[in-house]
């Protein structure tokens, strides 16, 4: 069994090799909530606000926990999904959460192409529906042939003819 310095010792200790660095895996405190994942996951975005984090020589200035960990005031809940974006480059989203939310979380990191994503999804699913929402109104129409010139230009706009 290991003892305690060992598990929190700066390097990781792989079985079927030389030890691996630790400092390619960044702590993150996000809303009371640990996230544990790495510098390549981070940095998948050059623009954004957790690649200056993983940054040797970042002007960014971010406080840290106790236990080292980056601390950010964000919604751990919402956070979850930038972050399985970030590692896998998939937009997945619980039915419980709303996209505008993450809409904000990734605006507020500065991850341009999730931003993206996002915003096409709350577009598709606003128009889906609005569709869904349209209502067909008939009106059944009788009259002469000598008539239906007359009836058809007096209607207003919007309607469509079935026969």
């Amino acid at each position: 069994m290991a003892s305690a310095s060992e598990a929190n010792s700066h390097e990781a200790k792989d079985n079927n090799g030389p030890p691996r660095s630790s400092n390619l895996w960044v702590r993150l405190n996000v809303g009371g909530t640990y996230f544990l994942t790495t510098k390549t996951t981070l940095c998948r975005d050059p623009n954004s606000f957790l690649f200056r984090l993983c940054q040797e020589d970042s002007d960014l200035i971010s406080d840290r926990d106790d236990t080292g960990a980056y601390l950010i005031d964000r919604d751990p809940t919402y956070f979850s999904p930038v972050l399985n974006y970030l590692r896998h480059g998939k937009l997945v989203i619980n039915r419980d959460l709303a996209e505008e939310g993450i809409l904000e979380e990734a605006e507020f990191y500065n991850i341009t192409e999730l931003i993206r994503l996002v915003k096409d999804r709350i577009c598709q699913r606003d128009s889906t529906s609005f569709k869904e929402s349209k209502k067909h109104v008939y009106r059944v129409l009788q009259c002469h042939e000598d008539e239906l010139t007359q009836m058809v230009s007096t209607m207003s706009d919007g309607w469509k003819f079935e026969q």
